[in-house]
């Protein structure tokens, strides 16, 4: 929504609100996808359907395992987002990608990382409970670490021309 729109500022707060979630959340991996299998015939509901154990921690769901991944890595500090040993600040993305403002581009890209990377092994061929490798949650670190700096960088896109 323009600057200049002439809503109501509460209206035009919501809208935010709203727009920070869904630019997030489409590029969660598990958000764009469903693994249909032997198992899940049906599909795995993003992956609510699978349970993983971390190296660290208690037996969660897929998708609340890659929801939760920056659990540790970003702290917020008064009202400035504390960046420090988060690894985001070194991430780098292509500014072609970045530049990139097609939703539905998104979610294809969102689903391509979830096959490639989230439903990778051990998730891939597992039939219960998964533990995941150090291999495996360092990919994931890494991909959603991506995700969030080029979901940060399409969100500062679309602010840019909404308020010049």
């Amino acid at each position: 929504m323009p600057a200049d729109s002439g809503a109501d500022d509460n209206f035009r707060s919501y809208d935010l609100v709203w727009l920070l979630h869904l630019v997030g959340d489409v590029h969660q991996p598990l958000h764009a996808t469903a693994r249909f299998s032997a198992a899940h015939s049906d599909g795995d509901q993003g992956g609510n359907l699978v349970k993983v154990m971390p190296a660290q921690g208690d037996t969660l769901k897929f998708h609340a395992y890659w929801d939760r991944i920056f659990g540790g890595y970003v702290t917020i500090t008064g009202a400035a987002l504390d960046l420090k040993d988060s690894g985001l600040e070194s991430v780098q993305v292509d500014p072609l990608k970045a530049a990139e403002d097609d939703p539905q581009l998104w979610l294809n890209e969102s689903a391509q990382t979830a096959q490639a990377a989230a439903y990778a092994e051990p998730v891939l061929s597992a039939t219960s409970t998964v533990e995941l490798t150090r291999t495996y949650e360092t990919t994931a670190r890494n991909v959603a670490r991506s995700q969030a700096v080029l979901a940060a960088q399409r969100l500062a896109n679309i602010l840019n021309k909404a308020f010049p």
